[in-house]
């Protein structure tokens, strides 16, 4: 199983197909996603890797130094190997919009384990139940209303909250990539760009 036991390790459950609640944190624990800029870039990787990876994506949040995740990989993908992909590709288009200051904030901790925006590994527990499913729920809408950002989840925009309480997240397959991204409404980064979008399946 792939819950906390008596070892301070997660023990990351290699079962393909299995339902998780996901921590993944910035390394050093650096604020690297605390312009809104970046934090919509974050949701949209969120969004593209699971298009990408056929993992249904039911729940997010993306707070200033971690995301939290509520999927369901691939039927023929396990949890560590879509978070291999996952971190690799969001980490290189975040890294990407940060500024030569705020990649500096790294420089202690980049390259140890080969890492250079991620901590090494993630945690994850396996959703067991209806009731866990909701509850892993609530605790990832409620990450911003506890850190006092909102006062209400679905006012956070970097969450899945609002679109899960309108109705928009089907309980077989999540959210879909278009929701997401119409989610965040009007988009641009320095440099301009054509907008957000989904890749083809």
């Amino acid at each position: 199983m792939a819950w906390m036991g008596e070892s301070k390790h997660y023990r990351n459950c290699k079962d393909p197909g299995v339902p998780l609640f996901i921590t993944t944190t910035v390394l050093d624990f650096v604020h690297a996603f605390h312009r809104p800029e970046v934090r919509d870039a974050m949701v949209l990787a969120i969004a593209r890797e699971c298009r990408i990876a056929r993992a249904a994506l039911f729940g997010y949040v993306v707070m200033p130094h971690h995301v939290h995740l509520l999927v369901r990989p691939h039927a023929k993908m396990n949890g560590p190997k879509f978070m291999q992909v996952f971190k690799k590709k969001s980490g290189e288009a975040i890294s990407a919009l940060l500024s030569e200051a705020e990649l500096r904030q790294f420089d202690q901790q980049r390259g140890l384990n080969g890492n250079t925006f991620w901590k090494y590994s993630f945690r994850s527990i396996v959703i067991e139940s209806e009731a866990m499913f909701w509850q892993k729920m609530n605790y990832i809408h409620d990450n911003p209303v506890r850190a006092g950002y909102v006062e209400s989840a679905e006012s956070y925009r970097w969450s899945s909250a609002g679109l899960v309480m309108s109705g928009r997240m089907e309980r077989r397959s999540g959210i879909a990539c278009s929701e997401v991204v119409e989610s965040l409404g009007t988009w641009s980064v320095e440099g301009g760009s054509d907008g957000p979008a989904c890749p083809e399946a």
